[in-house]
């Protein structure tokens, strides 16, 4: 009985393994700027459009890109936000970190994306910021990345979830 389950397991883990086309890029050595092509222009957009809010905090453009269960979790309080409106929570509180910590010239530059894997329903990607600014004259940067996850929603593209790591977290 424990042989039939471990073979069952094995061949579970085999048809999961083969059975969806996936596509890395930075994964063994492969070459971003080629394959970085065939990650699709929709996710690439929600993903921009999120990361320009979360300087701007502009809410409207972000309103209607998360699932009903997405997540978010970041280094500022409350740390995590749930649910359709996570999205507009999240840029509501880094503006409120921002304005807290008077930081001006908030700006974020979105590097190149070196890590992602999608199928036609799911997509993953890490993508790589650095926010910069200044703190009473002084610069201010932070580097670190956003996890996303995205899933094909009744043929439109939301965010499942999204986490930042900083840099320093690594």
């Amino acid at each position: 009985m424990k042989n039939i389950f471990t073979i069952v397991c094995a061949g579970l883990l085999l048809t999961f393994s083969v059975a969806n086309k996936t596509h890395a890029a930075g994964v063994n050595g492969l070459d971003t700027a080629k394959t970085i092509k065939t990650l699709k222009p929709e996710v690439l957009e929600i993903v921009n459009t999120v990361l320009k809010a979360s300087y701007t905090f502009n809410i409207e453009k972000i309103a209607e890109f998360y699932t009903p269960n997405a997540v978010i979790s970041d280094e500022q309080q409350p740390f995590s936000w749930a649910g359709p409106l996570a999205g507009v929570q999240w840029i509501n509180s880094v503006q409120k970190a921002v304005k807290g910590f008077k930081i001006k010239d908030f700006k974020v530059e979105v590097k190149r994306i070196k890590v992602f894997q999608q199928t036609e329903e799911v997509a993953y990607l890490v993508v790589p910021v650095e926010y910069t600014g200044t703190i009473n004259g002084d610069a201010f940067n932070e580097e670190g990345a956003f996890s996303f996850v995205l899933r094909l929603v009744s043929d439109k593209w939301l965010i499942k979830s999204q986490a930042w790591v900083p840099k320093n977290g690594l």
